[in-house]
């Protein structure tokens, strides 16, 4: 099972021509009949675990590019066993359940019509808080597909008491799952209502955020704790006088300093871009302190030119937000076609 899933790795025509040879179906009734013997004697339930644990790899590299595999994957039931396995007691097929999933639910139909009713979210907040690195590892990454804005379980999660579980877990000594949870609370701050922004605001804390997004030798938590910050402020008043009233106007301006240096990885540039974006399109007040900072004007019409194309869309779009309130019809310019450029 498992060298089937190492010819399957990173390979879509390989993988879906396993789905076509019925490896799916084939990989679910193995798991039905393990399932069968759970309780049967002179069986070596220490194999058929290992064997679990093979087909949820294997099942997990064969939909990780393919819609068709994982439509295929949920028509054959796999949902329900993966469920299932998130409560079982060895840590390994517990991971393994959750990665699968990760791959599955990253189809957009999936997660809005099987996902809801495969009662997965109980099981998998229960697994942020296992015991074991890896499961919560898994489980983390797993989640993030669960709170983009067209997830109807989003709103699920919060009811449960998810924010406080996040708030928790970015103390972690495992920098992955920093990272998943701070890529958690970056889609959660997408299209809500203030009430829920300023629940994130008190429990993740702008200053958390802020030292992370200054992580030395960090620069995967440094891109995702700004892309956080990004999504604080955008279209809400509310989160622009959050970060600013923290942070001070010197603070957030040497942040924004650092985000823009030509020397910052790509992916942090746009996330600092954005940022500053996402302030002055929405403030007038707040846009006047970025311009009074010349370096950081300077660095950010810099980026124009930039040789990745995504910096330089995101220089653009600064400058165009932060010209709006400088111009004649300042009144009439639209406030944020693409400001809200916040996932």
């Amino acid at each position: 099972v498992q060298s089937l899933g190492y010819l399957c790795h990173e390979d879509a025509d390989i993988q879906l021509a396993a789905k076509n040879a019925g490896v799916i179906s084939e990989l679910i009734k193995i798991l039905v009949v393990i399932e069968g013997q759970a309780d049967a004697d002179f069986v070596d339930q220490e194999l058929n675990m290992r064997m679990v644990k093979g087909v949820f790899l294997t099942l997990g590299t064969i939909v990780s590019t393919n819609e068709e595999c994982r439509r295929k994957a949920v028509e054959d039931q796999a949902l329900v066993y993966l469920v299932r396995a998130m409560g079982h007691s060895d840590s390994g097929v517990k991971a393994a359940a959750c990665l699968c999933t990760r791959y599955i639910i990253r189809s957009v139909s999936i997660c809005r019509t099987h996902v809801p009713e495969s009662g997965i979210l109980a099981p998998l907040m229960s697994l942020l808080q296992d015991k074991t690195a890896d499961v919560q590892v898994t489980a983390s990454a797993t989640l993030v597909n669960l709170l983009t804005d067209f997830s109807p379980l989003r709103a699920d999660a919060l009811k449960a008491g998810l924010i406080d579980i996040l708030a928790k877990l970015l103390s972690s000594p495992n920098s992955t799952v920093c990272r998943n949870v701070l890529w958690s609370i970056r889609n959660l701050l997408v299209g809500i209502d203030d009430d829920t922004r300023r629940e994130i605001i008190d429990k993740i804390k702008i200053e958390t955020l802020f030292s992370l997004s200054s992580a030395p030798h960090e620069s995967f938590l440094q891109e995702h704790a700004l892309g956080a910050l990004r999504n604080v402020v955008v279209d809400s008043m509310l989160g622009i006088n959050a970060v600013f009233d923290t942070m001070g106007n010197n603070r957030v301006i040497e942040l924004l300093r650092q985000a823009t240096r030509s020397d910052a990885e790509s992916a942090i540039k746009v996330h600092g871009l954005y940022l500053a974006n996402n302030i002055a399109v929405r403030s007038q007040e707040h846009c006047e302190i970025i311009v009074g900072d010349e370096w950081l004007l300077r660095s950010i019409t810099s980026h124009i030119t930039n040789s990745s194309s995504e910096v330089a869309i995101a220089a653009l779009w600064c400058i165009n937000s932060i010209a709006s309130h400088r111009l004649p019809s300042q009144g009439q310019h639209e406030s944020d076609g693409e400001s809200a450029e916040d996932v």
